[in-house]
């Protein structure tokens, strides 16, 4: 398979290790200094596993179509690289979503309906140029967006089995995407406004207390939009918190280099559906303020 990641940072550095060293052909765009180091130096995975692959990598998204294009960027930068991958996207191309937040899949409809939305709770984190720390295994869901089956999700979910990923498919992608976004909508600003491990949520009654408050209220948003669970959040959060215990989330490591986060994308977008429904969402309202408000310093 043909695979251009589009972001070249922690998960898609990650996933293009992974699926390099499983024999497909891969080219990862990102970054100048990231792209010389794997250049130079090669694509080294360390912590859960430790290898060294040599994928290709590039500036710019290459014109040739590929099978698949992996958006891996920050929710933010979703836009920019679509327009930049608008060239590269042919009739049989797919795009996956993998990232964090709400609404990339719906801007990736208006370039191709050929639209797969994912989530992962696998850790990894960019410790160097050229280096990604698998930190931590967890599942990855692929699905047609929004919902529905179509046979490419089954070669993409063997190709990532391959990759040594625990993968499933599923015919509810935005079910999962809701439900990775109420995770996230707990463990990313609690973490970054307190600046502690996610096993630190598990630990302390009052961080479980208030992490269940605000899954909550993303719950309740989610449904009253239509939106059904395969798993629920809060079993997913869970086991979230238990595989990456030792991890900082990444949103927190965004704030310590200085960079935007993508809390508009996760509590910001809860925010955003609640009011559209007549709802509050106070909790996810006040944590999206704080993380704000840290990114300004």
């Amino acid at each position: 398979m043909r695979i251009y990641v589009l972001g070249a940072g922690s998960i898609g550095s990650l996933l293009g290790a992974l699926l390099t060293r499983a024999g497909h052909e891969v080219t990862l765009i990102g970054r100048e200094d990231q792209v010389r180091a794997i250049e130079e130096r090669g694509l080294r995975v360390v912590g859960l596993e430790e290898f060294t692959v040599y994928p290709s990598a590039e500036l710019r998204v290459p014109s040739e179509p590929p099978d698949l294009i992996i958006l891996a960027t920050k929710s933010y930068s979703t836009k920019e690289a679509l327009n930049c991958a608008s060239g590269s996207i042919g009739p049989e191309t797919w795009v996956l979503s993998i990232q964090n937040g709400l609404g990339n899949e719906d801007l990736a409809l208006k370039f191709t309906q050929n639209v797969l939305g994912g989530v992962t709770t696998n850790g990894a984190m960019l410790v160097d140029w050229g280096v990604v720390r698998w930190t931590g295994k967890g599942i990855t869901i692929v699905g047609r967006y929004p919902t529905g089956a179509h046979p490419f999700v089954g070669e993409v979910v063997e190709a990532f089995r391959e990759a040594g990923l625990e993968v499933e498919a599923t015919e509810n992608a935005v079910g999962w995407k809701w439900v990775k976004a109420i995770v996230n909508s707990v463990i990313n600003p609690l973490g970054s406004i307190l600046e502690v491990k996610n096993g630190a949520l598990l630990e302390d009654p009052w961080l479980e207390g208030i992490s269940v408050e605000v899954a909550r209220e993303g719950c309740t948003v989610a449904q009253q939009l239509g939106v059904e669970f395969e798993v629920h959040p809060l079993e997913l959060l869970w086991d979230t918190l238990r595989r990456t215990r030792d991890n900082y989330n990444s949103m927190l490591q965004d704030l310590r280099r200085g960079r935007p986060t993508e809390i508009d994308y996760i509590n910001g977008k809860i925010v955003e559906y609640a009011k559209s429904l007549g709802l509050e969402a106070p909790r996810n309202e006040l944590l999206w303020a704080l993380v704000k408000a840290r990114e300004k310093k």
